[in-house]
């Protein structure tokens, strides 16, 4: 009988382990991509960095949430276009605006539904 149980419990603990891992699997790229954009703010060369973060939030499989994934490359797409036009402030503010929209969007993320 307690056999039974602990296989039951551990097949069940299986099944929401793999259904539970994709949705951990992006936070650490949503960390990396936060984190290039602060330093892209600071950096000689932000190019690379707003590059590298763009494609991080890109290939982020979690979905949409509302369209935040969206507005987050949108803005890194500004602060990009910015940068080449030499407006570092500008540059700045779009990418304050997309740290704030992937902040929105984790959180949107870790409500109940």
């Amino acid at each position: 009988m307690k056999r039974r149980l602990l296989l039951r419990a551990s097949f069940v603990m299986l099944l929401l382990g793999i259904a539970t891992t994709p949705l951990r699997a992006d936070f650490p790229q949503q960390r990396k991509a936060l984190d290039e954009l602060q330093a892209a703010k600071k950096a000689d060369d932000p190019m690379p960095l707003l590059e590298s973060a763009k494609e991080r939030i890109t290939k982020a499989n979690k979905g949409n949430k509302g369209g935040d994934k969206e507005d987050v490359i949108d803005k890194i797409d500004e602060a990009i276009k910015e940068l080449k036009a030499g407006n570092k402030d500008k540059m700045e503010q779009k990418i304050n605006a997309a740290i704030a929209n992937l902040h929105q969007g984790k959180d949107k993320s870790k409500k109940p539904k």
